[in-house]
């Protein structure tokens, strides 16, 4: 008997050796080096919490990592203090958590914050915030009941929607003010009148923007300078409305970061920004020439796909579109798998496509939708849209533009998102047209129908505002415009020019202009 009790008491006195807790150290993700604002330190040199712990406080710090990727089995609530920048992943399947609370300011946190956390229940912000991430909020969240925010935050740019897959959870509650929001459905931006004689949220509007002035007058606050320039926007003016005196302490550091150069405009101002065209180069020798539908490989991709048919037999307009729609239709879009392996042709494309269960990138898309117009005897060209910094910025676009023989003027048409863009009246327009109504500030219009593989709807704000309105400050084009225009073939090939504005350094092309009126010339289709 006292054998058996003694290997009892062994047995009990091992399990709670083994069953001791360990520590975890969270250290620094290490993506960000230096500290969002001077003089502040970006993370200590580590934080130490037990592994069986049920709440852990996380003080003040300049970032933090993904607390999801630590494993605390037990954690149920985790409280941060203040903090400059937060991640998206922040809290991830983390299977215990019930309640997360934000009880400082947060200067910024990331898109996707909160997700896959089964049993979290609450959310609580405390604290003033001043930006956020995209619309990606919360996720797979699917016992959370409650989103509360008590103090202001100046740009809301989340929303929660049946895809977040927060069945739970019946909007969110705002017992401070949001000042501006990207959805006005989930809660309205909040008014002068309604800020008025709200001392304490005055107060948490002049402590955002006296941490706003830190980041846009540091060092190197790496990324975060444009994103609270766009927030500062936002705050500045309304401090100005309540006749605050941190409105011109910030109008001055915006200023300062302003003239640092393009480090905080948006890309509409850095378009808006771009030097004039130059004048006329009548030295110009350069032709553009388009096949004739008659031409052997455009012959066999009208017979191969009965592009008679597509295109239709009614006007020039209705047939581009029918053309563009289905080749839109036809050619997934990827980016990551570039061209497809092969000539440079719609057949070669289009099979290769359904071959390998692929898409092909936007290059890929507009050579083929050129193709396709040309076969129909349509004259087109495909333009690469680049950045102002094309050299560092590899994230262009290529579209195509259509003539039209009843608007006698190029039109866009844009097979990636089966885009084309009118003025308020609905006067089609070529890319250079948009380019000049983007830079003075003129209505432009996207098809309502633009999407992404019929999967995501194209706005006009992401697609004009942010994305054309990046790629639309040079302009390349092929001077031969045919079937398998670039790459290895057959025959003859043209050269590429691009349109810059003028005084712009463009190294990519063998030619370059600053000629708007050449470079939209009409087509001449003699053959």
């Amino acid at each position: 008997m006292k054998r058996i009790n003694l290997i009892f008491a062994f047995l009990l006195l091992s399990a709670n050796i083994f069953s001791i807790a360990e520590n975890i150290v969270i250290k620094s993700p290490g993506y960000v080096k230096d500290p969002f604002r001077d003089g502040h330190v970006l993370f200590p040199d580590s934080l130490v919490y037990s592994s069986d712990a049920e709440e852990i406080v996380i003080p003040d710090v300049g970032m933090f990592g993904r607390l999801g990727e630590y494993k605390f089995p037990k954690l149920k609530k985790v409280t941060f203090g203040n903090v400059d920048y937060l991640p998206g992943g922040l809290l991830r399947g983390m299977p215990a958590l019930e309640e997360v609370v934000f009880d400082g300011m947060i200067g910024h946190f990331d898109g996707t914050f909160i997700s896959r956390c089964q049993n979290l229940k609450k959310i609580i912000f405390k604290g003033p915030i001043s930006s956020t991430g995209g619309p990606g909020f919360l996720y797979d969240l699917p016992n959370l009941e409650s989103v509360v925010f008590e103090s202001v935050v100046v740009d809301l740019g989340v929303e929660v929607t049946e895809s977040s897959k927060c069945p739970k959870l019946n909007g969110i509650t705002c017992n401070g003010a949001f000042l501006n929001v990207y959805n006005d459905s989930l809660t309205h931006a909040a008014t002068i009148d309604q800020l008025k004689g709200n001392l304490r949220l005055l107060a948490d509007m002049e402590r955002i923007a006296r941490w706003q002035s830190e980041v846009l007058t540091a060092k190197n606050p790496d990324g975060l300078r444009k994103c609270e320039y766009q927030a500062a926007k936002v705050l500045q003016p309304v401090l100005s409305a309540l006749g605050s005196p941190e409105a011109d302490r910030l109008k001055s550091a915006m200023d300062y970061a302003w003239n640092l150069g393009d480090d905080v405009k948006s890309e509409l101002e850095i378009l808006k920004e771009a030097p004039e065209y130059g004048v006329a180069e009548p030295s110009m020798t350069l032709k553009f020439r388009y096949a004739h539908p008659t031409d052997t490989l455009l012959t066999l991709s009208r017979e191969r796909f009965n592009l008679d048919s597509i295109a239709g037999n009614g006007d020039d307009i209705s047939r581009i579109k029918n053309l563009l729609y289905w080749v839109h239709n036809s050619i997934p879009h990827d980016g990551g798998h570039g061209l497809a392996p092969g000539p440079k042709n719609l057949r070669n494309t289009f099979d290769s496509a359904r071959r390998d269960s692929c898409g092909y990138n936007c290059r890929a898309l507009a050579i083929c939708l050129t193709e396709a117009l040309l076969a129909e005897g349509i004259p087109a060209r495909y333009i690469t849209c680049q950045p102002k910094a094309w050299d560092t910025d590899q994230d262009c676009h290529v579209i195509c533009v259509a003539w039209s023989e009843s608007l006698g003027k190029w039109i866009w048409v844009d097979p990636t998102f089966a885009a084309y863009v009118t003025d308020d009246n609905g006067l089609l327009l070529h890319p250079g047209e948009v380019r000049d109504r983007l830079r003075k500030g003129l209505p432009v219009v996207l098809n309502k129908d633009a999407n992404w593989n019929n999967r995501v709807t194209k706005t006009s704000e992401n697609y004009l505002d942010y994305y054309m309105a990046k790629n639309l400050y040079i302009l390349e084009t092929n001077t031969f415009n045919q079937a398998e225009p670039e790459g290895e073939s057959n025959h003859e090939q043209g050269s590429h020019i691009a349109l810059t504005p003028k005084g712009v350094t463009y190294r990519n092309p063998a030619y370059n202009t600053t000629d708007e009126k050449w470079f939209w010339q009409a087509p001449d289709t003699r053959k």
